[in-house]
Parts: C-alpha cells; sequence; structure tokens
C-alpha cells in the first residue's frame, strides 16, 4: 500500500540528496533515464510498469525514441505535493541500473 506521507522540505531535500538523477521540479520530482541499447528500454519499461503496479503509484511518463530517454515525473495530486510513495517509486525505478 502506498504511503501518502506528505514530506515536509527539509524531508524532500534529505531524500533528493541519496535518489541519484532525481531533481525537483516544482511539485514533482523528476528523472531522464538515457538507455542506450533498444533490449534494455524494453527491460526498463517492464521494471517501470512492475513498479507502478507494485507501488500503486501513477507517474506522468515521456518516452523520446530519438533521444533514447525516459522522463519520469512523479508527485502525490491527492495530497499537493511530495509523499513517502514518490521517493517510493524513485527508489525502485533506480534499482534497475543496480
Amino acid at each position: 500500500m502506498e504511503d501518502k506521507t506528505r514530506l515536509t522540505e527539509e524531508q524532500i531535500e534529505k531524500e533528493l540528496a541519496e535518489l541519484e538523477g532525481w531533481q525537483r521540479e516544482f511539485k514533482c520530482i523528476s528523472k531522464r533515464f538515457y538507455i542506450e541499447d533498444w533490449k534494455e528500454i524494453t527491460e526498463f519499461i517492464k521494471h517501470l510498469a512492475k513498479v507502478i503496479e507494485e507501488t500503486n503509484h501513477h507517474p506522468d511518463i515521456v518516452f523520446h525514441t530519438a533521444t533514447k530517454t525516459i522522463t519520469v515525473s512523479t508527485t502525490t495530486h491527492s495530497e499537493g505535493g511530495l509523499t513517502r510513495a514518490d521517493v517510493e517509486l524513485a527508489r525502485k525505478l533506480n534499482e534497475f541500473f543496480k
């Protein structure tokens, strides 16, 4: 179950310091994933779908085929900002590259 506990500004800064590649954009956190290999892109998209299902959290996703980038932005609309659910989604997406 997703944790929709709203984060304070201090908590957001602390979490972002530990989330490689994620940046704050207004009420969202976002990351652009660059993946050169098409097979790996497919595997990442499968991972992304699995994380969305597991966390029950639904980010905005933009896939640029020309630049081989996938941009993911997440926020918790019902809470009007960033929550633990957003951080958890970001962590799980970063796990793909470990």
